[in-house]
């Protein structure tokens, strides 16, 4: 499984033309991808689970997690980095699957509170997992002005790019491929934290469920529309986000927390939305709230958002996954 951002979802990025190599050299191989665009590595243990479920099993999975906007954010430190990156590995070790590691070209548009390039870099090293820079290692291969012309803005290739990112891919996922299992049964970082899934489906019982198609992944959403929704849970639970779909039939919504009672703006059409995609609404900015339900109001427009393809979709609804959690580790 290569699992990862935008450029792993989009149709001129790496992952396509990297799986159609190795399907040509290596008959008989399953690969496919889940792409999370817009999101943070924090939703990416949940994610691996949740595509393990429904795709899996599977043997080896490649991280793209460098392309998002983690580096950027002014919380992003070398301790939760490193918190993170723990909580990864042992969820693919949990899975059963061997691990490598994809550094991702970003030209940062913002100043870098973390270099996780960086991080990752010395967190494979020290536990000899593989990792392959496709960062700034892919410009000293092929230089700046080639990799430039691969470029579409500051991280999305051109088909062009695509490919020829696939073509220096491809050989270190046959390598990795035939490497002996590492992780099986090996003693690895313990995060303080885990990062889970809690399904809402019992809680929103009320309301139908659609499957939807998330750019790989097929998730399970409660369709709600034509009214507002309450979602109570038995116990306090850390919750660090909810689950949402981007779609064309979204809008605006208002979701009050309880107990806190805060309140949060959330909109569920962008201007791609022409595509389903999975999105996360973050609570205290992943790093989550004590929760005991939540309320979410009815759908208003938000005609403001222009879609750049395909057309809206009526009547206004909104699709709602699972909560993101986050469980202390039990010693």
């Amino acid at each position: 499984m290569i699992i990862g951002f935008s450029n792993v979802a989009t149709k001129w990025g790496f992952s396509i033309p990297t799986i159609e190599r190795l399907k040509s050299v290596w008959p008989g191989v399953e690969a496919f991808r889940v792409g999370l665009g817009a999101l943070q590595p924090q939703v990416i243990p949940p994610y691996i689970r949740t595509a393990a479920e429904a795709l899996g099993p599977f043997t080896h999975v490649l991280l793209e997690i460098n392309s998002s906007a983690y580096a950027m954010h002014p919380l992003s430190t070398e301790e939760n980095g490193r918190e993170l990156l723990a909580d990864i590995l042992l969820t693919v070790q949990d899975c059963g699957a061997e691990a490598a590691f994809m550094l991702h070209l970003r030209h940062w548009t913002r100043p870098v509170c973390l270099d996780f390039d960086a991080l990752v870099s010395r967190f494979c090293a020290e536990l000899d997992l593989p990792i392959i820079d496709l960062s700034q290692g892919w410009i000293a291969q092929h230089g700046a002005d080639q990799v430039a012309a691969w470029m579409r803005d500051e991280t999305h290739t051109t088909k062009e790019g695509g490919e020829a990112m696939a073509e220096t891919l491809t050989p270190f996922l046959i390598d990795f491929l035939g490497r002996q299992p590492s992780l099986t049964g090996r003693n690895l970082p313990r995060p303080r934290l885990r990062r889970g899934v809690l399904s809402t489906a019992p809680l929103l019982e009320g309301w139908p469920r659609e499957r939807h198609e998330c750019l790989g992944l097929p998730l399970d959403f409660a369709r709600i529309d034509g009214g507002e929704a309450r979602l109570q849970l038995d116990h306090t639970v850390r919750a660090q986000g909810l689950v949402h779909m981007f779609h064309c039939a979204g809008g605006r919504n208002t979701v009050t927390l309880d107990p806190s009672g805060e309140t949060l703006p959330l909109t569920t059409i962008d201007p791609h939305s022409n595509v389903p995609r999975v999105g996360v609404l973050a609570f205290d900015k992943m790093r989550g709230t004590d929760l005991r339900g939540l309320t979410i109001s009815s759908t208003e427009p938000a005609d403001d958002v222009q879609l750049r393809k395909g057309v809206r979709e009526t009547p206004l609804r909104i699709y709602v996954g699972p909560l993101l959690t986050l469980e202390p580790v039990q010693d």
